[in-house]
C-alpha cells in the first residue's frame, strides 16, 4: 500500500513536470513555478569557509528577479554592474530556457577573450544537465565553443570579441559579457545589431572598464531609455550578506597584481560600484571635477526641490538683502543638448532655482529663464553667446532686463551684451568653476544637474574640458558662467571683462 502511494506521488509530480514543460515561463510574475526554479548553478568549493561546492540551486534574490523580468520583457537591455552579482549565471540560465523551450532559437555569446568564451558557454551547458531528467534532450554538437539540440532545432555559439563578430547568420539572442572590457566592442556591436534588427534581442552587461571613459557600452547606458535600451544598475551591496565590514575585508585584500597601477579606491570604483555615478564616472586623472568632493555634494546636497513649475525647479526662495548671479548655456531645443540657467546665492554657492531643457526653442527658452529670474530680482546675468545665446539676449533686451552682463568695452546701442566662450577664455572660465568645487563653496541640489558634473572629464592629451561621448557639461558650464558675474576675465579680443551692470 505505502509503495502504491509513493508511485502515484512520483506519477502525478511526473505530470506536473509534463504539463509545466509545455507552458514554462522563465521567470514567473504571480509566484507560479518558473523555470528559474529548476535551474542549478555550480558552487565553487570553499573548504576555509564550509562551502563544499557542487550543483545548488539558482539563488532567487529579489534584484535577480527583477532583471529576469527585464530579459523576457526588452529586446535592448544593458546591465551595469559590480562583479560576482550572478548575472553571469542568470544569462547562462536565460540561454539554456531559449534553447530548450524555443523551437530554432539561435543564440550567440560574445566574451573579451577566447576562455571567457568557453566559460560562459559551460555555465549553459551546466545549467542543461542539471534540469530534471524529463527535460533533458540530447545535445549534439556538444564542444567548448557549440552546444545544440537537434529535437528543438536550436544552438548556441561562444565567440572571443573580435570585429567580425556575429556578422553572419540572424540570431534570437545575443549576449555580451563584461562587454565594456571588450577589444573590438565598437565594431562587434556594429556587425550584431543587424542580426538582430529582425526582433531577436541584444544583453550586453558589464562591470565599468575606468581607463575608458567613453565606450559604446557605456554610451548605451547612458543615453538609455532614449536610444531605446532598458538599463539596470547592480550595485556591490544588491547581493544579500554584503555589507560595509565585506566592503573593507574586500579592498584590504586586494592584491598589487589585480591592481595593476591602479589604486585601491579606484580599483573598489570599479568591480564593486555603489551607485551609477561611481561606477560611470571617469578615472581621477580625466575627471574634470575632484570626484571625493562631487560624491559627498550627491550624498549631502541633493534633495527634491521646494516646488516645480513645467520645467522650472525652486529650491530656495528668494530672500531679501540677497546677491544672486545667473548663468545660462544655450542650445538650439532639438533634443540633444540642453539650454540651462541657474540661479546662485552669492553667499552661500547655494543654487536656488534651474531651468533645464533639451526641447525648448531659444526664444521659449528664454521667456521661462525670464520669469524665474524676475522672482529673484533680476540678477547679474550671464549669457553665454554661442549655440542661440544671441536670441536669449535679445529677448532679455526687448524685456527690458536691466542686469545683463556685458565686458566692460560694451555700449548699450550696440547690444555687445553676454560672453563668447572660445579655446581662449574657456579654460579660465572652467578653472573658476573646479576651484570652486574644490573648495566645497556651491551646492548643486538637482541629481540630473549633478550628474553632469560627473560625466565631465579634461583631455590628458589637450586640457580640454567637455563631457564624455554621449553626454553633456551643459549644467556646469551654466554654473561657471554665473560665476563670471563677479570675475574678471579675458575676452576672445583680449580685453578685460569686468562686471558691468546694464540699466
Amino acid at each position: 500500500m505505502e509503495c502504491e502511494a509513493v508511485m502515484v506521488t512520483d506519477r502525478v509530480k511526473e505530470d506536473i513536470i509534463l504539463l509545466q514543460l509545455a507552458e514554462m515561463t522563465f521567470v514567473s510574475t504571480d509566484g507560479a513555478p518558473d523555470f528559474l526554479d529548476y535551474v542549478k548553478i555550480l558552487e565553487t568549493a570553499q573548504p576555509l569557509m564550509n562551502i563544499d561546492g557542487g550543483a545548488i540551486p539558482f539563488q532567487k534574490w529579489p534584484y535577480l528577479i527583477e532583471l529576469a523580468r527585464d530579459l523576457v520583457s526588452n529586446r535592448l537591455l544593458v546591465t551595469l554592474k559590480a562583479r560576482q552579482v550572478g548575472f553571469s549565471w542568470l544569462v547562462s540560465a536565460y540561454a539554456a530556457w531559449m534553447l530548450r523551450f524555443h523551437e530554432g532559437a539561435h543564440v550567440l555569446t560574445v566574451s573579451r577573450g577566447q576562455l571567457e568564451a568557453y566559460g560562459l558557454l559551460e555555465k549553459v551547458r551546466f545549467i542543461l544537465t542539471n534540469l530534471p531528467p524529463e527535460w533533458q534532450l540530447r545535445l549534439d554538437p556538444d564542444s567548448r565553443s557549440e552546444i545544440g539540440i537537434p529535437e528543438m532545432k536550436s544552438r548556441v555559439q561562444a565567440l572571443p570579441s573580435t570585429p567580425d563578430a556575429g556578422r553572419s547568420g540572424t540570431e534570437s539572442l545575443v549576449i555580451l559579457d563584461e562587454a565594456d572590457f571588450h577589444e573590438y566592442l565598437a565594431e562587434a556591436s556594429l556587425a550584431i545589431k543587424p542580426t538582430v534588427d529582425a526582433g531577436g534581442q541584444f544583453i550586453m552587461g558589464s562591470t565599468s572598464n575606468k581607463r575608458e571613459a567613453v565606450s559604446v557600452f557605456k554610451e548605451n547606458y547612458r543615453n538609455a531609455p532614449g536610444n531605446g535600451w532598458r538599463k539596470r544598475f547592480v550595485g556591490w551591496d544588491a547581493r544579500p550578506g554584503r555589507t560595509v565590514k565585506w566592503y573593507e575585508e574586500k579592498k584590504n585584500e586586494i592584491t598589487e597584481a589585480e591592481l595593476q597601477g591602479l589604486t585601491a579606491a579606484f580599483f573598489m570604483e570599479q568591480e564593486y560600484p555603489g551607485s551609477e555615478n561611481e561606477a560611470l564616472s571617469p578615472a581621477r586623472t580625466e575627471a574634470a571635477f575632484d570626484l571625493d568632493v562631487l560624491q559627498d555634494m550627491e550624498t549631502n546636497d541633493v534633495r527634491e526641490p521646494l516646488r516645480t513649475e513645467g520645467s522650472i525647479k525652486y529650491f530656495q526662495d528668494s530672500q531679501p538683502y540677497r546677491g544672486y548671479y545667473a548663468g545660462t548655456d544655450s542650445a538650439e531645443g532639438r533634443g540633444r543638448d540642453y539650454s540651462v540657467t541657474v540661479i546662485i546665492d552669492s553667499r552661500s554657492g547655494a543654487i536656488v532655482a534651474d531651468l533645464m531643457s533639451n526641447e525648448m526653442p531659444p526664444d521659449v527658452f528664454a521667456a521661462e529663464s525670464l520669469w524665474m529670474l524676475e522672482k529673484y530680482g533680476q540678477p547679474q546675468w550671464v549669457i553665454e553667446l554661442n549655440n542661440g545665446g544671441g536670441e536669449i539676449v535679445r529677448a532679455a533686451m526687448s524685456q527690458g532686463y536691466r542686469r545683463l552682463w556685458a565686458p566692460t568695452y560694451a555700449k548699450k546701442a550696440s547690444g555687445d551684451y553676454g560672453l563668447r566662450t572660445t579655446g581662449f577664455n574657456r579654460g579660465k572660465i572652467w578653472d573658476k568653476l573646479r576651484s570652486t568645487v574644490r573648495g566645497r563653496a556651491i551646492i548643486v541640489p538637482n541629481k540630473d544637474g549633478l550628474a553632469q558634473f560627473f560625466d565631465t572629464v579634461s583631455n590628458s592629451k589637450t586640457g580640454n574640458i567637455a563631457a564624455v561621448g554621449g553626454k553633456h557639461d551643459d549644467y556646469p558650464m551654466a554654473c561657471a558662467l554665473a560665476l563670471q558675474g563677479d570675475e574678471n576675465v579675458i575676452s576672445s579680443e583680449g580685453k578685460g571683462y569686468k562686471v558691468s551692470p546694464v540699466y
